[in-house]
């Protein structure tokens, strides 16, 4: 990317290209880590950066007070398959059954490639954030070896993440049925 930029720029102070314009990206798609240990996006891959990214998640136990939000990058659909930036907590939600709290998760990152990611409850305004200096700073070798290695375990992947949804659609349908007999 380094050389790419160096012989663009090059060229121009040439005065071989005119009304060119580059635009920093990030390398890689960036994400949290969810219910099961699933990588969920919230920012893609090649998404030109200043750029801001909000998502709403919610809470996956009854009268769960705190959320940890861990910030990953990469490509692969599960949590531990992906590089982790880092780690938070957001404490303080007022007690509620399962997927009623409302949590927004907001991504942004600057032109510098430092990543902002907040969480807050709707409910109290509670908030927590984490800065990350080095989120899109890999080198195009790096890169390459991670798109390497999704390609690689496509097939296992998707096992691995369609097994993880049958497993949280089976938890769901017990967990309604378990209301359910309550109500009767």
């Amino acid at each position: 990317a380094v050389a790419l930029g160096a012989a663009v720029q090059a060229a121009m102070v040439a005065g071989e290209v005119q009304d060119i314009m580059l635009i920093d990206v990030t390398p890689l798609t960036l994400g949290v880590e969810t219910n099961g240990g699933v990588f969920t996006p919230v920012m893609e891959k090649n998404t030109s950066v200043p750029f801001k990214a909000v998502r709403i998640f919610t809470t996956s136990g009854d009268a769960q007070d705190e959320i940890e939000v861990v910030v990953l990058q990469g490509e692969r659909p599960l949590a531990k398959d992906n590089k982790r930036l880092g780690k938070f907590k957001l404490r303080g939600i007022p007690p509620a059954p399962a997927g009623v709290p409302q949590i927004e998760v907001t991504f942004d990152i600057n032109m510098e490639g430092i990543l902002t990611v907040s969480a807050k409850d709707w409910a109290t305004r509670q908030q927590q954030s984490i800065t990350i200096e080095d989120a899109s700073k890999l080198s195009e070798e790096e890169v390459e070896k991670i798109l390497d290695e999704v390609d690689a375990n496509f097939e296992v992947d998707e096992q691995a993440k369609e097994n993880l949804e049958l497993r949280y659609s089976a938890q769901a349908l017990l967990s309604q049925t378990a209301e359910n007999l309550a109500d009767l």
